[in-house]
């Protein structure tokens, strides 16, 4: 059997079903190449380790191209578990292991949790049914810029639609881009087309290692995002809709107020984990 077990994420939204399917798997590969888990992915690992689990702290190579078939042959003996940071069916590559599971008659298992997604949407007090499409923007590479980003949020805007944006992550190479790395490569890309989808009067929400007690929200025009630093962890932004509803805007103006508290630690976790495991 094959098990993806979304994790939350961090320790603070971990699952109590999370933790049940986790200790039944005899190896639990832990996707560390997508996102960042608070406190730490590895006290997670070392946990589970001192529970007699095989982990492996996967990176891309471990969970594409032939790593998939090797993952559905061990699944077809003993359970296996395919952990991750958030939801674990918004990876690409995760859904390529279910759909090849599923053809070779492996018993499939599919355990949600909260996202980056739902929990920015949360986080920002803005009405979840006025979000359109989420993007994602990278840097440009090899000289190649991606400009798709900056067609969804002028449509999202057009739609009077607020706009998701995920910030590129490379867990591998110790890259997460900033808010101002962000808002640059749209700004950039937008005078590469002749357009202006942003302003720099727009506002724009921040949101910081949501997550972890460190997780902030701010709420900075374009024009400050530029002028602002930012400390390398994980982002995301949301471009709201031109034309906000009344509770929006009051909410924009208060939720910058908004505190997260730690009250879990590794060592209640490790208790938690212990009397489970009984």
């Amino acid at each position: 059997m094959i098990r993806f077990v979304g994790l939350g994420l961090s320790l603070e939204q971990l699952a109590i079903g999370a933790i049940l399917r986790l200790l039944k798997c005899r190896k639990v590969y832990i996707d560390v190449y997508t996102n960042l888990w608070f406190p730490s992915i590895d006290e997670l690992a070392r946990v589970l380790k001192e529970h007699g689990i095989d982990v492996i702290m996967a990176y891309r190579k471990d969970l594409e191209g032939y790593s998939i078939s090797k993952i559905v042959r061990e699944a077809s003996e003993f359970d296996v578990c395919i952990a991750t940071a958030g939801d674990p069916m918004i990876a690409t590559t995760h859904v390529a292991i279910a759909v090849e599971a599923a053809r070779n008659g492996v018993e499939l298992e599919i355990f949600p949790s909260t996202s980056i997604l739902n929990a920015a949407m949360s986080l920002s007090c803005l009405q979840m049914y006025r979000f359109g499409k989420t993007v994602t923007v990278v840097k440009p590479k090899d000289g190649i810029v991606y400009e798709y980003p900056i067609h969804v949020i002028k449509i999202n805007r057009s739609l009077g639609l607020h706009t998701l944006i995920l910030l590129e992550v490379d867990i591998e190479k110790d890259y997460f881009m900033t808010p101002k790395d962000a808002i640059t490569v749209l700004l950039y890309i937008q005078r590469l087309l002749g357009e202006e989808v942003l302003s720099e009067d727009d506002v724009v929400v921040i949101l910081k290692a949501i997550g972890s007690p460190k997780c902030e929200i701010k709420i900075r025009t374009i024009k400050e995002v530029l002028k602002e630093y930012f400390d390398k962890t994980v982002y995301t932004l949301i471009i709201p809709a031109k034309k906000l509803h009344s509770i929006e805007e009051d909410c924009l103006r208060t939720i910058e107020k908004l505190k997260t508290y730690q009250t879990i630690n590794v060592d209640t976790f490790r208790n938690i984990v212990k009397f489970m495991a009984i």
